[in-house]
């Protein structure tokens, strides 16, 4: 087991995963808890709601608790509501650290170990960017430093990946065409040829059809189409490049390269197309005290969800599990992991320089493994998620990996023959989002003929062999084409049920043999009133 176990039981809960306290009596309407709240009663039973869809119930009974009930369910709300504030102040300034001395650089190099971070890429140093790269086999494409001190784009990353034939000095005069300064850039590239490009809408102030951006700022990607040519560009502009380019870039990636689907690659794709891309986990997990509902939006949830749905139609091709991504999921409210606590790559990298007196925190009785071991205090930065040994067990962990899964991938991607179409098609085709289809849309400084998109399979057509919209087609090896017709879509069961009454889960879990020996006669006596209820 790791050494820094945070959470103990599956019954601890982090304050910033509560999302409602709601006191209850019988006397009396329930109550929905805050920091100032005035309870005209003593509440009987207070229910904890969670934002990973737990759902606790705490009774007060007259002979024990009831006394304190008020003084307890208080605690709670206000507890719950300075971890908001405290959030607040780490997303904002320097972070929180955790009190007592530094680990030792043989203790972190042993928890890197164990704990699987050695082979997931951070993206925070230029050589990740590099290794990744050249694993891509993007030969036109190279890693450029020109952010390296945020100053061009404080929610960008460091490193970016641009045309090889583009000088930083160029670059430098495209950022202030996109809002957010976040300029066009590689974020897959495919052996047969295509690249994937994501990027911010156009700024206002700045006209795209303007001389400025033809002739002046488009010159670097001119030199990228005369010296190599992609069969398809498809950059994805939305106003921010924060939210939506995130998802649908990894789903991209997830349908079309293997090595995301292990369990390592998931890892990186995550790091590279979310955390250093600048999603704002914060204010979309609604974290932080000061968002507005409007700030809220679960897109990250969204894309673990289509993850399983994935997982679900596609068991043997992924090298995870469903407990992955319900650890992931649960993970992305806990207050530990630098993942979650920031917007950017910017501020997590000001956490780790400088730390306030009043920005710790250290849990009661000490740090403990999973395991129940104490240990005494110690200075840490908070860790990325992947740290998975600080709150799961070794036993835990095994049960990420999928044993019948597809094996490891190769380092580096096989390149397509050049001028071969390969599976991308023999004509360039530039796509852009836009009211939720992706339409042809040449960049400003492209003169093109019109372009057409290509068919679009209905979901009432005939199913292919992986269950996608293919007719009689067979997808090309590594590719996955799920079907996405309404009857093929799921319900997560195992994440979003979790707040029933155990008697309303009976059957949905099976996780194991005997519960699936359970829904199984579950659906066969529903099966059974159903022809009942049948006219014969």
């Amino acid at each position: 087991p790791g050494s820094h176990g945070l959470l103990h039981s599956e019954d601890e809960v982090a304050l910033p995963c509560i999302h409602k306290l709601v006191a209850a009596s019988s006397f009396s309407k329930p109550k929905v808890l805050t920091a100032t709240s005035t309870l005209k009663f003593i509440p009987e039973e207070l229910a904890v709601f969670c934002r990973d869809f737990r759902l606790f119930h705490f009774y007060f009974p007259e002979n024990g608790l009831a006394p304190q009930a008020f003084r307890v369910a208080n605690a709670i709300a206000q507890a719950r509501e300075a971890a908001a504030w405290l959030g607040d102040a780490a997303e904002g300034h320097d972070g929180w650290s955790c009190p007592g001395e530094a680990p030792t650089e043989e203790e972190e190099e042993e928890e890197d170990e164990e704990e699987g971070l050695s082979t997931t890429l951070l993206f925070e140093s230029l050589r990740d960017w590099e290794k990744e790269l050249q694993r891509l086999g993007a030969a036109g494409w190279r890693v450029s430093a020109v952010n390296e001190r945020f100053d061009m784009a404080p929610s960008l990353p460091q490193y970016l990946w641009v045309p090889s034939g583009l000088l930083d000095h160029d670059l430098k005069r495209t950022f202030a065409h996109f809002q957010e300064r976040r300029v066009p850039r590689l974020c897959w590239h495919h052996p047969g040829g295509g690249d994937l490009l994501r990027a911010a809408s156009f700024h206002p102030a700045s006209e795209p059809g303007s001389e400025d951006v033809r002739m002046g700022d488009g010159e670097g990607w001119r030199r990228l189409e005369r010296g190599h040519p992609p069969h398809h560009l498809v950059p994805f502009p939305e106003p921010s490049d924060r939210d939506l380019n995130c998802l649908l870039a990894s789903l991209v990636q997830l349908l079309g390269d293997p090595h995301a689907r292990s369990l390592p690659g998931f890892q990186s794709l995550v790091q590279r197309e979310w955390v250093a891309a600048g999603h704002p986990f914060p204010h979309r997990l609604g974290l932080l005290h000061r968002d507005t509902p409007r700030e809220e939006a679960p897109v990250f949830l969204l894309f673990l969800d289509c993850t399983w749905q994935l997982l679900w139609q596609f068991p043997a091709d992924f090298g995870f599990t469903e407990a992955f991504l319900l650890a992931l999921h649960d993970s992305s409210f806990s207050p530990y992991f630098s993942t979650f606590r920031f917007s950017c790559q910017r501020q997590r990298g000001h956490s780790s320089m400088s730390r306030l007196p009043s920005q710790t925190y250290r849990p009661m009785g000490g740090w403990q493994d999973p395991g129940g071991h104490r240990r005494g205090p110690r200075t840490c930065t908070f860790p990325p998620v992947w740290a998975w040994g600080r709150r799961y067990t070794r036993q835990q962990q095994e049960q990420f990996r999928n044993p019948v899964g597809p094996p490891a991938p190769a380092e580096s991607l096989v390149p397509g023959t050049p001028g071969d179409p390969g599976l991308w098609g023999g004509a360039r085709l530039v796509l852009t989002l836009a009211k939720g289809s992706l339409c042809p849309h040449p960049l400003p400084w492209w003169s093109r003929p019109p372009l057409r998109a290509p068919h679009r399979v209905s979901p009432t057509e005939s199913q292919g062999t992986q269950g996608g919209p293919l007719g009689t087609c067979h997808p090309p090896p590594g590719l996955l084409l799920p079907c996405t017709a309404g009857p093929c879509i799921r319900l997560w069961h195992r994440c979003y049920l979790r707040g029933l009454p155990q008697e309303q889960q009976r059957g949905r879990l099976a996780s194991s043999l005997a519960g699936l020996a359970e829904e199984l006669e579950l659906l066969q006596a529903r099966l059974h009133a159903w022809n009942m209820r049948r006219p014969h």
